[in-house]
């Protein structure tokens, strides 16, 4: 039913952005090598929503979220060190309403004749600000083989939620340490060991407004009032070789790591009223959480124009007690990662890349039309292996850069198979690849240096014709967004 409006299908969830941001900073050196920079950025995001089932009208809703950051940084070099100071503030305006609607349940009926429908006017579910303002630094040294870094965050945050009148905002104080050493054992290897500090704040998040809803169930996330800050002990230990292997430069790096959390995040589930809403509140556990494994990479340029990169990390992820369904594993975080790419100069003008990114297996809730939608069970998904495959061509005409590429993401469809269908289904039992197989192609047009005859620098402050591929590493819960040391 696309051609109807929202709340005429069955189940639907519709949510439409309209973001802007503005950024700027300034660069001044000072002795030659210090470096003094001051940025400010912000943005401003509304987004309407509607997230309701069986032709509901009271489910739309709308949000605003104003953010801004703003810092000053400087960078001192010395004769065999470095010193970072710098002080930094963010703030968050977050305004969120559910949108008015006639109140059909509560009409005026008089002898079979409808009377009158009352009107529920907009109501405000959050109204919240939060604002972090701290100072940092961090000296870098270095003796010989030994290179040492220190580091240290003092932060001060603050959160109302200015909707419940009353009610105590939440702030605190933190300190964020962190120690880094360095030891070249050889001039092709490298040993490492570091530590550091992070923390969240019981903050209602930008996701935690998006309900996820069926036919029969409804979920609506919040904060428990109790809720504290969720605090991280990282340590980091690793060896580093780069150098050639006969005529072969390879890389091998070996890494182990160790998060202990404090006071981890996680979610009690209420039991379903008349109308199938569920409260999912947000609480501290009783106690800690560990996540701890061993991560490898192995880079390879057995050619000049061919290079092969890989990565493989194994974890376990686990809270002291039993959270949800008597589990004290991690939901939705796999035992089992990695990635392999390969990148190929065929003739200057010419490249072919492939990509190749494993998924373990990993623990799903599931609060389907297949089970109890109160009480759930839990599955165990397949794991993935998701190739990509690319290939771009660069011409060079009139100072202008022009690179046609295109490639199919997922070659081999390895998504999920067992999406829940439905007025009734579980919204939330998705896991697995982003997207399913793909073809894409595309042109980009870089302006060329007059001087140097290569791509300006872009935004990013790397060239256009960049391709080197990013990842980010999980090394805890995915969403564990702790503020840390720069």
């Amino acid at each position: 039913m696309q051609d109807y409006p929202v709340h005429e299908r069955d189940v639907a969830e519709v949510v439409e952005h309209d973001l802007k941001s503005a950024a700027v900073s300034f660069d001044r050196y000072f002795r030659e090598y210090d470096l003094l920079s001051v940025y400010a950025s912000g943005q401003f995001l509304l987004r309407d929503s509607y997230y309701g089932a069986n032709q509901s009208v009271k489910d739309y809703g709308r949000s605003h979220d104003q953010t801004y950051n703003a810092g000053v940084q400087y960078k001192m070099n010395l004769s065999r060190a470095s010193l970072i100071l710098g002080m930094e503030t963010t703030g968050d305006f977050l305004l969120d309403e559910k949108l008015g609607y006639p109140d059909y349940e509560n009409a005026l009926i008089e002898n079979g004749i409808l009377v009158s429908v009352p009107h529920v006017e907009n109501t405000t579910v959050s109204d919240q600000s939060a604002r972090t303002s701290g100072v940092f630094a961090q000296y870098d040294v270095r003796w010989n083989l030994v290179k040492l870094a220190l580091g240290g965050r003092y932060d001060v945050y603050g959160i109302r939620d200015l909707a419940k009148e009353g009610q105590e905002g939440k702030t605190g104080r933190v300190f964020s340490p962190r120690i880094s050493l360095m030891l070249e054992l050889t001039d092709d290897l490298q040993a490492r060991v570091s530590y550091s500090h992070g923390y969240r704040a019981p903050q209602i998040f930008d996701e935690d407004l998006h309900i996820e809803t069926s036919g029969s169930r409804q979920v609506i996330n919040v904060n428990d009032p109790e809720l504290t800050q969720e605090s991280s002990h990282s340590v980091m230990a690793s060896l580093d070789y780069n150098g050639l292997v006969g005529t072969v430069l390879t890389g091998l790096l070996v890494e182990g790591f160790y998060t202990r959390l404090l006071d981890p995040f996680v979610n009690e589930i209420g039991i379903p009223d008349d109308q199938g809403t569920v409260l999912y509140t947000r609480v501290n556990a009783e106690e800690g959480a560990t996540v701890k494994g061993l991560n490898s990479e192995f880079k390879l340029r057995p050619l000049r124009d061919f290079s092969l990169t890989s990565g493989f990390t194994v974890q376990s992820s686990h809270y002291d007690v039993p959270q949800e369904f008597e589990e004290s594993r991690f939901f939705r975080t796999p035992g089992a990662y990695g990635y392999l790419v390969a990148d190929w100069d065929v003739v200057p003008v010419l490249c072919l890349s492939a990509t190749t990114t494993y998924t373990g297996s990993m623990l799903v809730p599931y609060f389907g039309p297949e089970t109890d939608p109160e009480r759930g069970e839990l599955r165990r998904s397949t794991d993935f292996l998701d190739l990509g495959l690319k290939v771009e061509y660069t011409r060079q005409l009139n100072g202008i850069r022009l690179q046609w590429f295109g490639g199919v993401k997922n070659l081999f469809n390895a998504y999920q198979k067992d999406f829940d269908l439905g007025a009734e289904r579980d919204p939330a039992y998705m896991y697995g690849p982003v997207s399913p197989r793909s073809v894409y192609v595309g042109l980009r047009l870089a302006s060329l240096d007059q001087k140097t005859g290569t791509p300006g620098v872009g935004p990013t402050g790397k060239g256009t014709s960049d391709r080197k591929a990013s990842r980010t590493r999980n090394r805890g819960r995915g969403r564990h967004s702790s503020h840390q040391v720069p």
